[in-house]
C-alpha cells in the first residue's frame, strides 16, 4: 500500500507552465556551437604556441571549460532539443561530444532512457545512486572503501571517470548495437588524432610531446570529469533530496521537483555552462533547450518557491553535502552518514 503524493495532481500545471519554453531554433544553437568549437580550437592552438608555461596552463583550463560547454550543447542534441531537426541534432551531438570523448548513442541509452526515465528510483537510475546502510554493510571492505572515496569531496571525478565514462560512455557493453560501435570508433579515432596532432606539433616546434599531451588532452579532460561529476552530483544530492525504492511511490511523486536541484555557482560561473545548472526545469521537460532553460527555471521558482528554491553552491556548501549525504535509507527517506552507521553498528556489537 502506498500513499498518493499531492504532486500527482499538479503534473498538468507544471507541463502547461513549461511548454512555452520548449521551442528550439536553428540560429541560436548553431551560433553557440560555432563559438564553443572556436574556443576549443583556439585554446588548443594556445597550448601549442603560447610563449610561456603560465599561458599554456591557462589555455589548458580554457580547454576544460570549452569541453564542458560543448558537452552541454551535445547533451541537448541527444535530447533532440538543441535544434528542430533530428538529423542536425544527431550530427551536432556527435561532433560536440568528441572533446569529452563521449559516445553519442551510448549517452542516449544511459542518460535519456535510464536516468531521465527513472530519476530518483534507486533500482533503475544511474548516476550518484546512494547505497542504503544495509547495502553498504553487505559490501566487501574494498567495495566500502571505494564507495567512501566516490562520495568524498575529492573522489567525484574518479567516480564519474570510471563508473560513468569508462564503463558506460566510451566502449559498448552488454547488448551491442551497430550505432554503439560506430560512435565508439568515432570517439577513438578523434582521440588518436588529437594525440598524433600534439606529437606532430611538438616535433615541429621543438617542444615536449608528453607536456603538450598533458596540457592539451589529459588536464582538460580531468577538469571536465570533475566539472561534470560535481554538477551531476549537486543536481540530485542534497539534504532534502528523495530517493525511492518502490516504483509505485516514485510514480506518485512525479514530477519530483524537490528532488532535482537548480543551482547557482559562485560568481555565476554557471552562466558559462549554457544554463546546465537550471536542472529542475530540464527534468520537468527535457524538450526545453539550454538557451531557454534559465527562463523556464525562473518560472518554476516563481510558481513553486517552496519546492524549487534557489540553491547557491559554494565550496563550503558542497563540502557540507558530501559530509551529510553519504548513505540513504529509502524506507525512512533520510540520509545517513558513515559515522552514524559505524556508531550504530558499534552499539549493536557492544549490546
Amino acid at each position: 500500500m502506498h500513499t498518493a503524493n499531492p504532486w500527482s495532481k499538479k503534473r498538468k500545471e507544471v507541463k502547461a507552465l513549461l511548454q512555452p519554453f520548449a521551442n528550439s531554433t536553428y540560429a541560436t544553437p548553431i551560433l553557440l556551437a560555432l563559438v564553443d568549437i572556436a574556443l576549443f580550437v583556439g585554446a588548443s592552438t594556445l597550448v601549442v604556441f603560447a610563449s610561456n608555461s603560465v599561458a599554456k596552463v591557462l589555455a589548458s583550463f580554457a580547454l576544460g571549460v570549452a569541453i564542458s560547454r560543448m558537452f552541454v550543447l551535445g547533451h541537448d542534441a541527444a535530447h533532440a532539443s538543441l535544434t528542430p531537426s533530428r538529423v542536425l541534432n544527431s550530427w551536432l551531438g556527435r561532433i560536440l561530444f568528441l572533446p569529452s570523448m563521449t559516445c553519442f548513442s551510448l549517452w542516449i541509452a544511459g542518460h535519456n532512457l535510464g536516468h531521465h526515465g527513472f530519476t530518483g528510483l534507486r533500482p533503475h537510475d544511474i548516476p550518484w545512486v546512494p547505497l542504503s546502510p544495509t547495502e553498504y554493510l553487505a559490501r566487501s571492505r574494498l567495495q566500502r572503501l571505494t564507495y567512501k572515496m566516490y562520495r568524498s569531496w575529492w573522489g567525484s571525478g574518479i567516480y564519474y571517470g570510471y563508473e560513468i565514462w569508462w564503463r558506460r560512455q566510451i566502449f559498448p557493453a552488454g547488448k551491442v548495437r551497430p550505432t554503439f560501435i560506430k560512435d565508439s570508433w568515432l570517439v577513438t579515432i578523434f582521440m588518436a588524432l588529437q594525440i598524433a596532432g600534439y606529437v606532430f606539433a611538438a616535433h615541429h616546434t621543438g617542444q615536449s610531446a608528453p607536456k603538450l599531451i598533458l596540457l592539451g588532452i589529459v588536464l582538460p579532460f580531468a577538469l571536465w570529469l570533475y566539472m561534470a561529476a560535481i554538477v551531476f552530483y549537486v543536481h540530485h544530492t542534497h539534504e532534502t533530496a528523495r530517493w525511492y525504492e518502490d516504483e509505485a511511490d516514485w510514480r506518485d511523486a512525479q514530477p519530483n521537483l524537490a528532488g532535482t536541484s537548480g543551482t547557482q555557482l559562485p560568481l555565476r560561473f554557471d552562466l558559462l555552462l549554457h544554463n546546465a545548472l537550471a536542472h529542475t526545469a530540464h527534468h520537468a521537460n527535457a524538450a526545453i533547450p539550454c538557451y531557454q532553460l534559465g527562463k523556464a527555471q525562473r518560472a518554476l521558482e516563481r510558481s513553486f518557491p517552496a519546492e524549487v528554491p534557489i540553491r547557491k553552491i559554494s565550496v563550503g556548501r558542497y563540502l557540507a553535502i558530501t559530509r551529510r549525504c553519504q548513505l540513504y535509507e529509502p524506507r525512512q527517506h533520510r540520509w545517513v552518514t558513515f559515522s552514524e552507521l559505524e556508531g550504530s553498528a558499534a552499539v549493536g556489537i557492544a549490546g
